[in-house]
């Protein structure tokens, strides 16, 4: 087979990926949209009903996370239609390797060590816009780690990780699989972090992508899911509400006496194991002609495009 007719059937191959991701981005916002704008017309007309004047709160449309769950189903039904039962038995919920103690508190460790380098972005952000005489402060406010609505905490805390853990770990990495194990863990954790849209969680999301990777390959979607979970019911909502809490600067000593402490612990963890991660690095290597076609279908491009658009419009409201 000729390079430029393998690079077609490489392209076409990542391209279905690419758009699937699209599908579920496009629904996922109508859904948002409408399930936004009937709480908005909820709001509106108790607000104007003479026995309930000042009901309606903005607060609650944009807390508001059943568009989201609601996608959530509607993926979960397409997927398994698509792939049938078998495929869900087979690939996403098949065991491997047990899990240890000592590999589980080594990973949690990790999620954590993301946080504290994803923070250091955020910092280094912030200054890049003060330049300009902008802030972060306005996105940081729209991720906050803290779920203020009950449908928010189930979608953020409970579902989400669920949901992504089986598109990302599931749908996304099983069907870049066949082209290798680092690449596979790679291009979904590429697309996880993009996926979220922002410049504040897309890197994060990224490096904890990796792990979750990692985890789902050797030991189990169930475990990545539960990973995540302990990622944002522990280290982003419930740490959050806590730190809240506090005096400034009582709750900045413990948000760095935490996650400095997890950092490091992490820290310690790479050093330790340097040799093992190196020789699992190396245990399979990454196919250039992949991640060019990885990079270049038409999938992939148009929902990067999608997102760095997405990334810049966050910036300038």
């Amino acid at each position: 087979m000729e390079e430029k007719q393998i690079n077609r059937w490489l392209r076409r191959r990542f391209t279905t990926v690419g758009w699937t991701l699209i599908a579920y981005y496009g629904i996922m916002n109508i859904l948002v949209v409408l399930t936004m704008t009937l709480e908005s017309l909820k709001g509106f007309l108790w607000s104007t009903a003479g026995h309930f004047p000042g009901h309606f709160d903005p607060d609650a449309v944009m807390n508001n996370a059943w568009g989201y769950i609601l996608a959530i189903l509607v993926g979960a039904v397409v997927l398994y239609a698509w792939k049938g039962g078998d495929y869900w038995r087979r690939e996403i919920f098949a065991r491997k390797k047990s899990m240890t103690t000592g590999v589980l508190l080594c990973l949690m460790c990790l999620c954590a060590g993301s946080q504290m380098v994803n923070s250091l972005w955020v910092s280094l952000l912030d200054g890049i816009l003060n330049l300009f005489g902008r802030s972060v402060a306005g996105m940081l406010e729209g991720v906050s780690g803290s779920a203020d609505s009950f449908s928010m905490f189930l979608y953020s805390g409970l579902l989400a990780p669920v949901a992504e853990e089986i598109l990302f770990r599931g749908f996304v990495q099983r069907s870049l699989r066949p082209f290798g194990r680092r690449f596979a863990i790679f291009g979904s954790a590429f697309l996880f972090g993009l996926f979220h849209g922002n410049l504040l969680q897309t890197p994060y999301a990224f490096l904890v992508g990796l792990v979750l990777g990692y985890v789902a390959e050797e030991y189990s979607i169930p475990w990545s899911m539960g990973l995540h979970m302990f990622n944002n019911l522990i280290l982003a909502d419930f740490l959050s509400r806590i730190l809240e809490r506090l005096p400034q600067m009582a709750a900045a000593f413990l948000d760095l006496l935490i996650f400095g402490g997890l950092a490091g612990a992490a820290a310690v963890i790479l050093a330790v194991k340097r040799r093992e991660i190196s020789a699992y690095r190396k245990g399979e290597w990454m196919d250039r002609r992949c991640l060019k076609c990885f990079f270049t279908n038409s999938g992939v491009l148009v929902l990067t495009v999608i997102m760095v658009v997405n990334m810049i419009l966050l910036l300038l409201v």
